[in-house]
C-alpha cells in the first residue's frame, strides 16, 4: 500500500468512528435530598400567598419608570 491508500484508508477509517452513536441508556432516578418550597421558611410559614406578595413587591421595586417618572423635574 502506498502512503496516498494508507491516507484514505485512515481518513475513512476516522469518519465512520466520529458518525458511531454514544448508547443512550434509561435516566437514573435523582437520588439527592428533596428540594423544599421557598416559602416553607421562617419567614412565610408555609403561606404561598404571602410569598408571592412578597416576590411581586420586590419585582415592583426593580421597575425604574416609577422612580424616574416621580423625580423628573420639568
Amino acid at each position: 500500500m502506498n502512503n496516498k491508500t494508507m491516507l484514505v484508508v485512515l481518513a475513512a477509517a476516522f469518519a465512520l468512528a466520529a458518525c458511531h452513536e454514544i448508547p443512550q441508556d434509561k435516566a437514573k432516578p435523582y437520588a439527592g435530598k428533596e428540594d423544599v418550597q421557598p416559602y416553607a421558611g421562617d419567614l412565610f410559614k408555609g403561606d404561598k400567598q404571602k410569598f408571592e406578595q412578597a416576590l411581586a413587591e420586590r419585582a415592583g421595586h426593580e421597575n425604574e419608570y416609577p422612580r424616574i417618572a416621580g423625580n423628573a423635574q420639568q
